[in-house]
């Protein structure tokens, strides 16, 4: 089920520009997915499109050992090497794409060559399929591919450039090679020389990619998480072209509508409060690292309940729909509603005319709150139904957990698979390596913190405006339509 994580150095620092107007900024249409292709994306399993039957275990084990048993790093925000051709190792960036819900056009080439991409805050790369993809992978047959011999622009990558692209994602690599090409966004807003990667190899993202409906990835992270750290990425090439006058970016995310990016500025539109407050109504948070869009939060409530407090984050990622916390945080939510864990689709089984509570986040002394009504995802069938949180640990060993023993029992009860085999969330091992922009030291997960990963459902919510000059996020109370 999910995850990618990457990021970016900053190239300039803003702060003394004046706030761009609204014909300065460059404004994207947003493609939502409809419902009934997320919701079959999302819960799709190997061998079928229903969940699978549930037993009880024949055998008690202790949840401290089930977790040990089950050492996986296959989800969003790891670090890894993979070997490559000669010997060599490449640290890569695992992810999962399946519940990406939001997908808008960039064009590639010259003549321009459309694509659906996903405007991604998880990640920093820009990558797309080649024309030889269709022949060299199974999925690639539906796909808009890059065909590089009909455009005048195109250049390999060459040494000591990098070549090589590999990243990998929950169910296995994609690959492929570096290229220097120009790259358009709306109407006439190009960027020349923007090194991106033509994948030929995608194999690993399985049938869900042939059947999703985006082609690749425009990356709007910090490129400190980059394959490429060293390239810069498509919005710092924007503004270093003079294409938009600022080094920020907003979402809006439409509910049940398509959504918007603004380039270069933000849509004073958009925000309810902006008429009578002005720049007042952004609520604006720094970031803990210019790694990920990580931001401090004050606190997370489900109903009366506080589930998390203390030092923990919150990654906005625009790239993922859900939301996934610790799991000592979502496990305590899904027995407060009797949930039951389903591992082919590592999300908790709820009854479907339970009520949930509302959740909310408390981020910069700002209250946002998602209603409890969406907190549910219902399949085609209209049978089963799902907590739309899931469990997903950064730098922390899970199997060293420490759980009331109350809750170890109950747990016990409902964490297994179809054979009657005791399993958990795939863990996330974050490889914590301090890196460096210019001088400064960065590390993308700062050490002590209880990390949260903060999807469309939370984004949805708010107007959401990503600082790169300033390294911060502002919030603002969204306008709805």
């Amino acid at each position: 089920m999910t995850n990618i994580i990457s990021s970016i150095a900053l190239l300039a620092l803003l702060a003394s520009s004046p706030t761009p107007s609204a014909s300065a900024v460059l404004k994207i249409p947003i493609t939502k997915l409809p419902p009934s292709d997320y919701t079959s994306h999302l819960l799709h399993t190997p061998n079928s499109h229903h969940p699978p039957r549930l037993t009880s275990p024949s055998t008690p084990k202790s949840l401290s050992s089930v977790l040990s048993a089950h050492r996986h790093r296959l989800l969003r925000g790891v670090t890894a090497t993979l070997p490559l051709e000669g010997g060599n190792e490449e640290t890569i960036v695992i992810r999962d794409l399946s519940n990406a819900q939001y997908y808008g056009t960039a064009s590639i080439g010259t003549p321009p060559q459309p694509f659906q991409v996903i405007f991604d805050t998880g990640s920093s790369d820009l990558w797309v399929p080649s024309s030889s993809c269709v022949t060299k992978s199974s999925n690639c047959g539906a796909k808009t591919t890059f065909d590089a011999s009909k455009s005048s622009s195109f250049e390999e990558a060459k040494p000591p450039a990098k070549t090589d692209f590999i990243i990998q994602y929950g169910s296995g690599p994609v690959s492929g090679k570096y290229a220097v090409e120009s790259v358009e966004l709306a109407l006439d807003f190009k960027v020349e020389g923007q090194t991106f990667a033509v994948v030929d190899g995608t194999d690993g993202l399985g049938e869900l990619y042939q059947e999703a409906k985006f082609d690749g990835i425009l990356g709007m992270a910090f490129p400190i998480l980059s394959q490429d750290p060293s390239s810069p990425t498509v919005l710092q090439s924007l503004h270093s072209q003079n294409q938009i006058p600022k080094s920020l970016f907003a979402f809006y995310l439409g509910d049940n509508s398509d959504g918007e990016l603004t380039l270069g500025g933000y849509d004073e539109s958009r925000m309810l409060d902006f008429p009578s407050k002005g720049e007042d109504a952004i609520n604006w948070v720094d970031l803990l690292s210019p790694a990920y869009w990580l931001t401090p939060m004050d606190s997370i409530k489900f109903g009366e309940s506080t589930v998390a407090s203390g030092k923990i984050g919150g990654i906005m990622d625009t790239g993922t729909s859900l939301i996934y916390g610790p799991q000592e945080s979502i496990m305590t939510m899904a027995l407060q509603l009797n949930g039951q864990f389903v591992p082919q689709v590592q999300l908790f089984m709820i009854e479907c005319n339970v009520e949930i509570p509302d959740l909310t986040f408390k981020i910069g002394g700002g209250e946002y709150t998602i209603p409890g009504t969406e907190l549910m995802i219902q399949d085609d069938s209209g049978m089963y139904c799902f907590l739309s949180l899931a469990m997903m640990d950064f730098g922390e060993d899970i199997a060293d957990a420490e759980l009331d023993m109350d809750q170890e029992q109950e747990q016990e009860e409902r964490v297994m698979n179809e054979d009657g085999e005791q399993v958990v969330a795939e863990e996330v091992v974050q490889d914590i390596k301090t890196k460096t922009i210019g001088d400064k030291p960065v590390t993308p997960i700062p050490s002590g913190y209880d990390i949260w990963l903060v999807g469309d459902l939370f984004l949805r919510h708010t107007y959401t405006i990503f600082d790169f000059g300033e390294e911060r996020v502002g919030f603002a109370t969204l306008k709805k339509d």
